[in-house]
């Protein structure tokens, strides 16, 4: 990391130490310098201050990293109608009928901390009547995640949909397409939604856009991993992207969200 941003924090560095040349000395340009003579003045200041480097660099990572904030909250402000109303996964309404938070989690069932957050993300309901929660699918961990996806979203609209999505989650192996059909039997969802989502055809083939446009969804957020998740206000007024497992990150985004802090 640290060599890759190298030739930013010298530039930064360069552009600073020939400013303070010129103030110094305004009848004398920095133009008027050689270029061995400004490597050889940055190279003696690096030589005596080496932290100005680490400085530089950790200034320059907090900057990129507002900026990749920023234009990921822009973006999920653009897409948050269409995941409200158009999901790739499923909708667990909120328990008081009326959402003025809305959690998405974007998973991937062979995701290890997915199902690290598993019980988090169904506890949210406990403590908060008001949220609403949408689980997301994001087959992108493992090539054998598209299939247990595809299952998912063909039962999606059936009830059994949580318990198969919490049995998924349970599983200390990789799930693949014929252990999620075998999941799906044992929970009594019909062979035709699972045939379906397996078979070349019409059907597979709109289940397919669905999670090709989650992707691409992701990807316009910043997204580029699971578990990741996206806090708003249903009004608008609030949210935020968090990548990875922070169930603190998350519990204070609610916190806020409901507070509507953030315009």
């Amino acid at each position: 990391m640290l060599l890759r941003l190298w030739p930013a924090a010298v530039t930064a560095l360069f552009g600073a130490i020939a400013l303070v040349d010129i103030i110094a000395s305004p009848t004398a340009l920095a133009s008027q310098r050689s270029e061995a003579e400004i490597e050889q003045i940055v190279r003696e200041y690096l030589l005596e201050n080496p932290e100005v480097i680490f400085e530089a660099v950790e200034r320059y990572q907090t900057k990129q990293r507002d900026l990749a904030q920023a234009a990921s909250r822009e973006a999920a402000r653009e897409y948050l109608p269409e995941l409200l109303n158009n999901p790739t996964g499923h909708v667990i309404e909120a328990p008081s009928g009326t959402a003025d938070v809305v959690v998405i989690e974007f998973f991937d069932y062979n995701c290890g901390f997915c199902r690290q957050a598993t019980d988090f993300v169904f506890s949210l309901q406990e403590e908060n009547e008001d949220l609403q929660i949408i689980l997301q699918e994001l087959p992108v961990t493992n090539p054998n995640s598209r299939e247990p996806a595809l299952i998912a979203l063909s039962a999606a609209k059936t009830d059994e949909y949580v318990g198969f999505h919490r049995a998924m989650m349970t599983s200390d192996s990789l799930v693949d397409g014929a252990r999620a059909a075998a999941i799906a039997r044992d929970l009594n969802i019909p062979d035709n939604l699972i045939n379906r989502a397996l078979e070349e055809g019409d059907e597979q083939d709109a289940l397919h856009a669905r999670l090709d446009r989650s992707i691409d969804i992701a990807d316009a957020l910043g997204i580029d991993g699971t578990p990741a998740f996206l806090i708003a206000s249903t009004s608008g007024d609030y949210i935020e992207v968090i990548p990875g497992l922070s169930e603190s990150a998350v519990l204070a985004a609610i916190e806020e969200a409901r507070n509507g802090k953030r315009q």
